[in-house]
């Protein structure tokens, strides 16, 4: 009986020392930070007592259980408030703690080159062929009235097929390099005709051609202006010249022969919208040859361009 009682007191004192220690283990702690660069996050914990790590970044991805992950966030065209968790577990229990992040909206800048300085990229681009249309305005402050709408495609019909295979690369670290695939570049015809550039004709006298060959200009760069009020001297009659500003518009500039669409003496474009598949741009040519105003454009070319390959 003795020995009974003095293996149960045994016992006894166990289960108080085992519960006393358990009681003894703290909770564990948890803070975090984020560094944010564009859609990639860098995350930093600081924490007590731990032996598992999940974190919930907020945008449906599975639990990460990283000490110090690095996430990748989507980047679309606003910028986003994310809420992020991370549950600390460990022997004295859990927690979780959460922040809210800001994820910046998609510049420009990655639309066009799918990078950012930080993180270099380039992103070719050509003229669509299955674009809806392919539209020639007068250069006007409205482009209105318009001179003619062609469906998509319409440079094949008028022996302009080589256009669609060239493509215009742009790097995030501003500079562009024009690839002519089809051993030329898509051209104003007035421009190559004074200027004696070697060209295809006055593609079914629409005042565009194909100049062959070309090289692409060494050293050139290009600029995103937003929310710029872009003036030009234009001459919508051929004629009498006079300067038309777009408040607010979004152009692209260049630098050392650069251009992007069509060769012509104003190389600085609007650009209308810009996606991570599709721009929509309108380009500057002077189609009517002396005696009208040489170099002043006349018309606008609405035209879509396309990722390419």
């Amino acid at each position: 009986m003795k020995k009974y009682f003095k293996l149960a007191g045994l016992l006894f004192l166990g289960l108080i020392l085992v519960i006393g220690c358990k009681k003894e283990t703290p909770a564990p702690t948890a803070s975090f930070t984020a560094t944010v660069n564009g859609g990639i996050v860098t995350f930093k914990a600081e924490v007590t007592n731990s032996s598992k790590y999940e974190w919930d970044f907020g945008d449906g991805s599975y639990i990460n259980t990283l000490v110090a992950p690095v996430h990748t966030y989507a980047q679309i065209a606003v910028d986003q408030t994310i809420t992020v968790s991370l549950t600390i577990k460990g022997p004295g229990g859990q927690v979780t703690v959460s922040n809210k992040i800001t994820i910046p909206a998609k510049t420009k800048l990655q639309y066009l080159t799918g990078g950012t300085p930080a993180a270099p990229s380039s992103r070719k681009w050509r003229i669509s062929q299955s674009a809806p249309s392919f539209m020639i305005n007068y250069a006007t402050a409205t482009f209105t009235p318009n001179y003619k709408t062609y469906p998509g495609g319409i440079l094949t019909a008028v022996g302009l097929t080589p256009v669609y295979s060239d493509s215009f690369e742009f790097s995030s670290d501003g500079t562009l390099t024009i690839h002519p695939n089809g051993k030329g570049i898509f051209a104003g015809y007035v421009y190559c005709a004074l200027n004696a550039v070697p060209n295809a004709g006055n593609a079914g006298g629409s005042g565009l051609t194909y100049a062959t060959p070309f090289t692409s200009p060494a050293g050139a760069t290009f600029q995103i202006n937003e929310n710029k009020d872009f003036t030009i001297t234009t001459a919508p009659d051929g004629v009498h010249a006079a300067a038309v500003t777009y408040p607010g518009v979004m152009t692209l500039s260049f630098t050392n022969g650069g251009f992007l669409g069509i060769l012509d003496w104003s190389s600085e474009c609007i650009i209308e919208s810009i996606s991570d598949t599709q721009i929509v741009a309108d380009f500057f040519i002077s189609a009517v040859p002396p005696p009208g105003q040489v170099g002043k454009p006349n018309f606008a070319l609405h035209l879509y361009f396309e990722v390419a390959p």
